[in-house]
């Protein structure tokens, strides 16, 4: 080959290179607007004059991942990691690729292999911890939000995937603790917020549990947790008037809320207002087996001296929930001492 013909292949193969170069920034840059058709048009016409450069690759993937096609974008990928099986960008990519695919272990085997190359991406970490959680691997997810958090102690969502870990794993201090450092970042976390008022609730403080399921109602006035756990708070303090408030508002909102309706009879019979406890167990019991719902309706015709009547339905229960539940029998046996003692029996 003449000189001159060097030259020329070199000029050619330096005019394809800036084209590339050209093309994958100006897709890079509508990619990081959001206008990814025009994105992935550019990256097209940029893999047409270069199918193996691996920043055009990377950008196919990334469109592609953004875009949904989680498949297609993971084809991209693996052309790189063919070439450079340690191509941070596109162990990165494919990672969150199968992890949208809900393939686990294929996305932390890739982002463990990315670690290692950039061990201070928190970012990745606490993807790691995220995916490890979603696994039930509770301990190593642990490992990684704690990693996460060396580098960066101030990132709310490791406070919100280490709250959520301590929750799910039964240690609730902890979790208050990770969960109060996210709500100091961004108090607008309404599950959050619920769910450290569910256990300052479970540890019976229901003074502090009220505090954050009133927060969380400022911020979604309807929202059914707060309203059950406020309601349900009132109801641990004996508070039942203002129980009843709670729950009657959440019953407007979900009439057919089995749970609450029952728990509204027992508060409706502890004030004394049989005639609405009735209503709320016949409801109930119009459309399930509720055991709950039976149990208050049998405490009711125990005292209006019905003791037969109660005595069936604490039989119908043990046909659903089995003959060997031992609170219904000693439901059961008490209702029989009742009826020996009372001198006037039905």
């Amino acid at each position: 080959m003449h000189q001159s013909d060097n030259k020329d292949a070199k000029e050619e193969q330096g005019s394809v290179l800036k084209q590339v170069s050209e093309l994958s920034k100006q897709a890079n840059y509508l990619m990081r607007q959001g206008q990814l058709d025009k994105a992935l048009t550019f990256f097209q016409q940029a893999y047409e004059f270069d199918p193996v450069n691996p920043y055009v690759l990377v950008g196919l993937g990334d469109v592609y991942r953004k875009k949904k096609q989680l498949e297609t974008s993971i084809e991209y990928y693996r052309r790189i990691l063919d070439i450079d099986p340690n191509n941070t960008f596109a162990l990165k990519g494919i990672g969150h690729s199968f992890n949208g695919l809900g393939r686990y272990p294929e996305s932390i085997e890739v982002w463990e292999q990315y670690v290692e190359f950039n061990e201070f991406d928190f970012f990745v970490l606490t993807s790691l911890g995220d995916t490890f959680k979603k696994t039930h691997k509770y301990e190593k997810s642990e490992e990684y939000y704690l990693r996460a958090l060396e580098i960066n102690n101030g990132d709310k969502y490791i406070f919100l995937g280490l709250g959520d870990l301590y929750y799910k794993m039964g240690r609730d201090q902890d979790a208050i603790f990770y969960c109060d450092k996210l709500l100091e970042i961004d108090e607008n976390f309404v599950n959050i917020l619920t769910m450290v008022g569910n256990l300052h609730k479970k540890n019976k403080n229901f003074v502090r549990a009220r505090e954050y399921y009133e927060r969380a109602l400022k911020l979604d006035p309807d929202n059914s947790f707060a309203l059950y756990g406020l309601g349900d708070c009132w109801r641990g303090e004996k508070e039942y008037e203002k129980a009843e408030r709670v729950w009657t508002r959440l019953v407007a909102k979900e009439p057919r809320n089995n749970n609450v309706l029952t728990r509204l009879g027992d508060i409706y019979r502890h004030l004394g207002d049989d005639e609405k406890a009735r209503q709320c167990y016949h409801r109930v019991l119009s459309r399930s087996t509720s055991k709950y719902a039976r149990m208050g309706l049998s405490r009711l015709y125990r005292k209006a001296g019905q003791y037969d009547r109660a005595i069936q339905n604490y039989e119908k229960i043990l046909q659903y929930e089995g003959k060997e539940d031992e609170r219904v029998l000693g439901e059961i046996e008490a209702t029989r001492v009742e009826k020996a003692a009372d001198p006037a029996p039905e």
